[in-house]
């Protein structure tokens, strides 16, 4: 079995060292500047993964990413017959040519994404995407040491949590991915190709983010802050577009009232169940992919305003951000 691995990010050696410790023979594909820094780590023994875990906070267990091929150019990549292509890039990624290009070019293969929004028709040219399968990443993986605010400490970070990896696609397809995941060490639950939980969770989870960035990155203090109360809209108002149909009951749980309070819970609550310094690790992560942020509020906004539902909170977490990321760049 071979599996190319688009994009050698945290995620990206995470699933790699997994794919690793299953003899799974293994391919990264990635551009010139960071293909060098992979080769460089092999010829030293390979790329170090340290796994964080409840019994490891503080001295967590080191792994070495080791057995693998680079490749920079699609041709070349293509040339090492990858049975599968996992895609561990960031979201704004899917909506390129380049990746349906990058499809064209692979009829052969399997391929599976794994994106937050899950399965869009903006993603793949007409006809094509039968191949592909989408899954949600459960695990948590940065550059660095958040004690140290990230990227000063060589090496990726990771806690794997017992959750199972959500897939969506057909049943054949899905099924492959599947058990490759298995036999990697994962749990997986498989749903249908239309399915629409994973697009409506990470909705709620990036409007929570949002506000929190506004807030201050300050998780103790986000109940007081005016932005939760907003971000609860936003979260609302971005479900009620990626999901075809919302009961009484559903509605009921959108509504800024009970969101707010799910929020507020979320915010004191979630540090307790992480091995490590959540709040560090939510400023950190969510700083470097704000333009994912960002590109996902704009989708939301887009398909609320499509089936009617109410859009004024995105906006205004949007506008917000983008204000701040003119702020942050004209500050450089």
């Amino acid at each position: 079995m071979k599996v190319l691995i688009v994009g050698s990010g945290a995620v990206g050696q995470v699933y790699g060292l997994a794919l690793q410790n299953s003899s799974v023979e293994l391919g990264l594909f990635d551009r010139a500047a960071n293909a060098e820094k992979l080769l460089r780590a092999r010829e030293q023994g390979g790329l170090p993964l340290y796994q964080v875990s409840f019994a490891h906070r503080k001295n967590p267990v080191l792994h070495r990413l080791k057995d693998y091929e680079v490749f920079t150019e699609v041709p070349e990549s293509l040339r090492f017959e990858p049975d599968q292509i996992w895609f561990t890039v960031p979201s704004q990624v899917y909506y390129t040519d380049w990746f349906r290009d990058f499809l064209r070019q692979a009829p052969t293969a399997r391929v599976v994404c794994f994106t937050p929004e899950g399965r869009r028709s903006e993603f793949f040219a007409q006809g094509s995407g039968d191949q592909v399968v989408f899954g949600g990443t459960t695990f948590m993986a940065w550059q660095g040491s958040l004690e140290n605010s990230g990227g000063t400490f060589e090496g990726i970070h990771f806690w794997r949590p017992p959750l199972a990896i959500p897939l969506s696609g057909t049943q054949n397809a899905s099924s492959e991915i599947a058990q490759v995941l298995k036999r990697s060490g994962f749990k997986v639950t498989l749903g249908k190709p239309d399915s629409h939980s994973q697009a409506a969770m990470t909705a709620v989870i990036t409007a929570f983010v949002a506000g929190l960035e506004l807030s201050g990155w300050t998780l103790r203090d986000y109940h007081k802050s005016p932005w939760l109360g907003r971000a609860a809209g936003a979260g609302g108002e971005a479900v009620m577009g990626q999901l075809p149909r919302i009961g009484i009951i559903g509605r009921a749980f959108l509504s800024n009232p009970v969101l707010s309070a799910c929020f507020t819970l979320a915010a004191l609550l979630l540090p307790l169940l992480f091995p490590f310094d959540l709040q560090k690790y939510l400023k950190f992560h969510y700083t470097k992919t704000r333009e994912q942020t960002q590109k996902l509020l704009e989708i939301y906004l887009k398909d609320s305003a499509a089936r009617g539902a109410p859009v004024a909170d995105i906006q205004k977490l949007v506008s917000e951000l983008q204000l701040a990321s003119e702020i942050k760049a004209g500050n450089r």
